[in-house]
């Protein structure tokens, strides 16, 4: 123990017992790590540099101006530069420091004076696998007051994979927004031809006024096709679950005669082939409000249309307002949950929400298109079993909205069907036959 670390955990002790325990109990002897010192002194550790060496404190800015916040969520310690530089800055009301990698916390610790620990303003805040909250700290990666240290990121990529790419979703999601958003013309072009038309209809709004308690929300991922003999006998039982499927999953349920009863679709250039137009008597249509006008014109049943959270639905949200505008996180599988949570639902079950490829299969029921971008399963993601299988990058951000959700509804029971797909925090494993089997 450095005389340094022992002034430190002294007034961590203080403040937060539990930090200095889990602190005292890590042990950083296989992080390899030398002194740099450039115009400034900085540690690299394992090959990564955790700060500039140069100019720690413009780099420390540059991570300021993410966020125009004055409450904070640091992912990582660094050099400890960002929340010394914040506790500088009278204007700050609180800075929580998220400690995951508890060994390289321990290093710096050991090494480096940090005088921002004792002010008032900062909570230091342990992250791990297994606790029961969890899902509420990853939550704080989606907010906009949230900066993640890209040194600590770089150098947990292989001790701490299951958090890795939820940090690494941070940028994706920005990046992924980009790809797939349609130019301002085409959504105005869009705009103009389906206003006078949705002016007709009912918006989401009506459709929140059903109530739902139990439901199970169907993904089009491969563990559906793998469980759909449980699903289609939990189907034909008595007071069965509300089930509410995307529309891409329509074509399985359908081959094996299930209908859900409210069927979600928002992609803009969805194909009429995802449609499930005939079963539209007797089931729910609910809808992006810039799809295709013949999407919903030839749907000859209920149907409402919503508008997304997104800010490119922002000008036709003026122009037909909605009370309640769903979560968007790249899939129509979170406007659907997020809906269902609306509703009242206590107790929700996911079936084909898998965020990954078990069987290098995209979608249950479809063969493999090789111009899905997805077709290249560039990433990994950790199943039910602890496998690690494969997947997209995008996907296994999905999985990160959904576990969004999740955190932001303790109210509500979630239930994973499958363990073949990605595991999804929050959501626990279940026996079917005893949470559906009683209810004559």
């Amino acid at each position: 123990m450095t005389p340094v670390y022992s002034q430190h955990i002294d007034i961590i002790r203080s403040r937060w017992p539990d930090v200095a325990k889990a602190l005292d109990s890590a042990d950083f002897s296989d992080l390899h790590f030398e002194v740099v010192e450039k115009a400034a002194m900085t540690l690299k550790v394992n090959g990564v540099q955790l700060s500039s060496a140069y100019d720690p404190v413009e780099e420390a800015f540059q991570y300021r101006s993410l966020t125009s916040s004055d409450d904070y969520h640091i992912w990582g310690i660094g050099m400890g530069n960002v929340p010394s530089l914040l506790t500088q800055d009278k204007n700050s009301r609180s800075i929580r420091v998220y400690l995951y990698n508890l060994p390289l916390a321990k290093l710096v610790l050991s090494l480096v004076p940090q005088q921002w620990i004792s002010d008032p303003r900062v909570s230091l805040i342990i992250v791990s696998e297994d606790q029961s909250d969890i899902g509420r700290k990853l939550a704080s990666l989606t907010w906009d007051d949230c900066i993640i240290l890209n040194a600590d990121r770089a150098i947990s990529r292989h001790t701490h994979q299951w958090l890795y790419f939820r940090l690494e979703n941070r940028v994706l999601i920005g990046y992924a927004n980009a790809s797939y958003r349609h130019s301002d013309e085409e959504l105005l072009t869009r705009e103009k031809e389906n206003e006078p038309l949705l002016k007709r209809l009912n918006s989401s709004d009506h459709y929140l006024m059903y109530q739902v308690d139990d439901a199970i929300c169907i993904g089009a991922g491969p563990s559906l096709q793998h469980h759909i003999e449980e699903l289609k006998a939990v189907y034909n039982r008595p007071n069965r679950p509300k089930l509410i499927a995307a529309s891409t999953a329509c074509k399985c349920l359908i081959e094996n005669n299930i209908k859900p009863d409210v069927v979600f679709a928002v992609d803009l250039n969805l194909g009429d082939e995802h449609i499930p137009y005939e079963i539209a008597k007797n089931t729910i249509l609910v809808f992006g409000s810039h799809m295709p006008s013949r999407i919903f014109q030839n749907w000859h049943g209920e149907k409402y249309y919503l508008h997304l959270g997104d800010f490119t639905y922002d000008r036709f949200a003026s122009k037909l307002p909605v009370k309640y505008r769903p979560y968007s996180f790249g899939s129509v599988i979170h406007p659907l949950i997020h809906f269902t949570l609306l509703q009242g639902a206590t107790q929700v079950s996911l079936i084909g929400c898998d965020f990954g490829f078990p069987g290098d299969i995209i979608h249950s029921g479809r063969e493999n298109r090789p111009d899905d971008p997805n077709a290249t399963m560039t990433a990994r993601v950790e199943n039910g079993y602890g496998e690690m299988i494969k997947t997209s990058p995008a996907y296994r951000m999905f999985g990160s909205g959904v576990e969004n959700l999740i955190a932001a509804s303790p109210q509500t029971k979630f239930y994973n069907w499958s363990r073949i797909g990605a595991r999804i925090i929050g959501a626990e494993y279940f026996n079917v036959e005893e949470l559906y089997g009683n209810r004559d």
